[in-house]
């Protein structure tokens, strides 16, 4: 008999997506699975939605629960998972039929004990994008603390074996934004392995309430995150730390160009780049001529 999975979806104000959402979770071709919905404080319609499905399969339960975060209502929905496998999807995200059954199958068939694929990016109507998030096999802790790796760390597009979060308590709530990117990284910190699947099997919405247009919490959840890195000491060396942060401090600075509209802050982060790693100014130097 085929090894059950637990699948955990964070609902705040989803109404216009959640229906989608769950049915691609019964549409798939793996059945063996367990929904936790957790509807974290929402003032629309999404929990009279998930209830609908709640009464028509019994694989499907609701958690309802004062707003708290993303990351908090991931780990609620984690102390009730039962499965052998632990899979997470955003509440405006959508899984193609055979997402499971494809990630399961990698996960048995080889070593790793994260198993991603590529995904195709959507808009609001659920109409294809002209773009895709592609990966790498077997990408190492480095790749992602110097932003190598960060191709897809979506939790939409992973599937995690239950004994990754034997060390890994769950996700930091303190973050929002890069709770994904974290996890991640606190899972490789302790030994765990990634596999990819080079294939197009879930869909990623953008649409105006990302949480990534949202620049401020984004400067916040990254500084955050690289200093926690730094006090666990993952960073191998000195000058690999510097390195890091200067190519961080980079991508904040072309977001606040770009998306936050606020260059004086994205100047203040390009210096720091430079203060940081000096031979990033060559980098600075290419993009702006």
């Amino acid at each position: 008999m085929s090894r059950l999975v637990s699948i955990i979806i964070p609902c705040y104000n989803a109404e216009k997506y959640i229906a989608e959402t769950i049915q691609s979770v019964i549409n798939q071709t793996y059945k063996n699975w367990e929904l936790i919905v957790v509807n974290d404080g929402s003032t629309d319609n999404s929990l009279d939605i998930i209830k609908e499905f709640v009464a028509n399969d019994n694989r499907i339960a609701c958690i309802d629960k004062p707003n708290s975060g993303v990351s908090d209502s991931r780990n609620k929905g984690l102390e009730k998972s039962k499965g052998d496998f632990i899979a997470f999807l955003d509440a405006d995200d959508i899984w193609k039929l055979e997402y499971l059954e494809k990630q399961i199958t990698n996960l048995q068939a080889n070593q790793y004990t994260i198993s991603y694929t590529a995904c195709q990016l959507i808009n609001q109507n659920g109409e294809k994008l002209n773009h895709q998030i592609r990966g790498e096999n077997n990408p190492q802790l480095d790749d992602f603390l110097i932003q190598k790796a960060n191709y897809n760390t979506n939790p939409s597009g992973i599937v995690y074996k239950k004994k990754c979060f034997e060390n890994v308590i769950g996700f930091d709530i303190n973050l929002s934004n890069n709770a994904d990117q974290d996890i991640l990284i606190q899972m490789l910190a302790e030994g765990n392995t990634i596999g990819y699947i080079d294939e197009l099997l879930w869909e990623y919405r953008i649409h105006g309430n990302n949480m990534s247009k949202n620049i401020g919490v984004l400067e916040k959840d990254t500084l955050y995150l690289f200093n926690k890195c730094a006090n666990q000491k993952l960073f191998t060396n000195f000058w690999f730390e510097r390195k890091c942060f200067s190519i961080m401090y980079l991508m904040l600075a072309g977001s606040w160009w770009k998306n936050g509209n606020n260059k004086l802050r994205g100047l203040y982060f390009i210096w720091l780049s430079v203060i940081n790693y000096p031979p990033q100014l060559f980098n600075v130097l290419k993009k702006m001529f």
